[in-house]
C-alpha cells in the first residue's frame, strides 16, 4: 500500500468517526426525550383516569339518589291505589 492510499483511508476513517460521533449524541439524546415524552403520558393517563374514577363516583351517586327517589315514587303509587277514593 503506498503513502495516498493510507492516508486517504485514515482521512476517510477519520471523516466517518466524526460523522458518526455527533450521530451517537442525537441518539442518547434522542432516547431520553422518548423517556420523557413517554413519562408525561404517564402522568397525564394517571390524571385523566383520576379525573374519571371521580366522575363514576359522582355518577354512580346521581344513579343511586334517582333510583331511591323513584322507589319512593313507587311506594306513594302504591299507597295511593290501596286507598279508598271518597
Amino acid at each position: 500500500m503506498n503513502l495516498s492510499t493510507r492516508v486517504l483511508r485514515i482521512s476517510m476513517l477519520l471523516i466517518a468517526a466524526s460523522v458518526a460521533m455527533p450521530a451517537l449524541a442525537e441518539e442518547s439524546t434522542l432516547k431520553e426525550g422518548a423517556r420523557d415524552v413517554g413519562r408525561a403520558v404517564g402522568t397525564a393517563a394517571r390524571e385523566v383516569g383520576e379525573g374519571a374514577r371521580k366522575v363514576g363516583k359522582a355518577v354512580a351517586e346521581a344513579a343511586k339518589e334517582g333510583a331511591e327517589a323513584v322507589k319512593e315514587g313507587a311506594k306513594e303509587a302504591k299507597r295511593a291505589a290501596k286507598s279508598p277514593e271518597k
